[in-house]
């Protein structure tokens, strides 16, 4: 608690706008949480987290005409920001990862929303504030007339189309052309013939393991001609009409090879395509968020801004560091037999015991609650 309470008295908080129209929330170090507060100006919130001390700070993604009411319908909501959480929760085999690999696998998913974002549904850098969690994620803020009043099912769309909820073959047999032709249908018409370019015997043999060589012949006798190389070279061509369109010999298949293969291509197709949010948080138009550079409790690290075009290269580990904590030691007792993290561009192997580390490590270490401070 004394290194936050040096952290609040020498640095500021990155104040969101509007901020006498946002609930704030906190919890202490020793209590639970506490909101409905209200403040009119970055002086008067930095002197009461300096009072308070908290473990970990919120604000609303909503905007009030009475944010310190506590009841939601005396708040009056006048609208509220479209907010993504990406985070290890939602990853699978996050319990089996490094917290280094569950930053690279968090940082994946959050490109391909931001892509999403821009692409698919036409916002602006402009529109978008990225921010990394201070734990094992990122924070995306949508700001725009376009969705401030969106309620929560209209967000939970937005949501389902982020995660590509409810994309089945059965489905999409049922649409025309030209749904092909932007979004997400359109990225899939792409993966399709890429998937195909690239499809060995080892991925046959995955889907089809009792009759692969039966999918070989196949492919060698319908796909293999003229229609394949106009399957693989019109980028403009609908590759899945192609691709489920029943041809006479293969109507009384005693396998539907087509249906089969493109199931699994679906899946692989999402499985490389989708972001993995967490949906409540889009679709919660009360929701509170973390504050900009204020500390996350569970690790010591900022909430920091992160500009767009820099997210591929940045690294939290380095860059979410308190510049106060690099210079300074601390005597810390692991509790673990082990502990290995790579932090300011240093890896460290620590032992159980009695260990002297930089102050950042010391934090950390306390904060994910593998070691003691001496």
């Amino acid at each position: 608690m004394q290194y936050f309470r040096e952290y609040y008295y020498k640095n500021h908080l990155g104040i969101p706008d509007m901020l006498f129209q946002r609930e704030i929330g906190f919890i202490p170090f020793n209590g639970t949480m506490i909101r409905h507060k209200k403040f009119d100006s970055q002086n008067e919130i930095e002197n009461f987290v300096r009072r308070a001390i908290p473990r970990h700070l919120y604000y609303s993604s909503s905007y009030y005409r009475f944010p310190d009411q506590h009841k939601m319908l005396e708040k009056e909501w006048l609208g509220a920001e479209l907010i993504f959480d990406l985070d290890a929760d939602h990853i699978e085999g996050a319990d089996k990862m490094t917290y280094m690999e569950i930053l690279a696998e968090v940082k994946k998913h959050t490109l391909r929303l931001l892509e999403m974002l821009m692409d698919d549904f036409g916002f602006e850098e402009k529109n978008i504030r990225l921010y990394f969690s201070g734990g094992r994620g990122y924070h995306v803020h949508v700001e725009s007339d376009r969705i401030y009043t969106m309620d929560s099912d209209s967000r939970r769309e937005i949501g389902d189309y982020i995660k590509i909820e409810g994309l089945n073959v059965e489905d999409l047999k049922l649409l025309d052309d030209s749904y092909f032709e932007y979004g997400i249908l359109k990225k899939f018409n792409i993966y399709i013939s890429n998937f195909y370019r690239n499809l060995d015997e080892n991925y046959i043999k995955k889907v089809f393991p009792k009759s692969w060589w039966n999918y070989l012949e196949y492919l060698e006798k319908y796909y293999n001609g003229e229609k394949i190389r106009d399957f693989l070279s019109n980028e403009k061509g609908n590759k899945f009409k192609l691709l489920i369109k029943q041809n006479k010999s293969n109507e009384n298949a005693s396998i539907d090879y087509d249906r089969i293969m493109l199931g699994k291509i679906l899946e692989d197709f999402k499985g490389n395509a989708l972001a993995e949010i967490d949906e409540p948080v889009t679709t919660d138009i009360h929701r509170l968020i973390r504050f900009p550079y204020s500390l996350h409790g569970k690790t010591g690290l900022m909430v920091k801004p992160v500009a767009i075009d820099k997210l591929k290269t940045f690294n939290p580990l380095d860059e979410a560091i308190p510049d106060m904590f690099l210079k300074r030691d601390a005597k810390i007792n692991l509790k673990i037999d082990k502990f290995s993290i790579e932090m300011n561009g240093q890896n460290y192997n620590i032992a159980r015991g009695e260990n002297s580390v930089p102050l950042y490590l010391a934090i950390f270490a306390s904060a994910i609650d593998v070691a003691d401070f001496i």
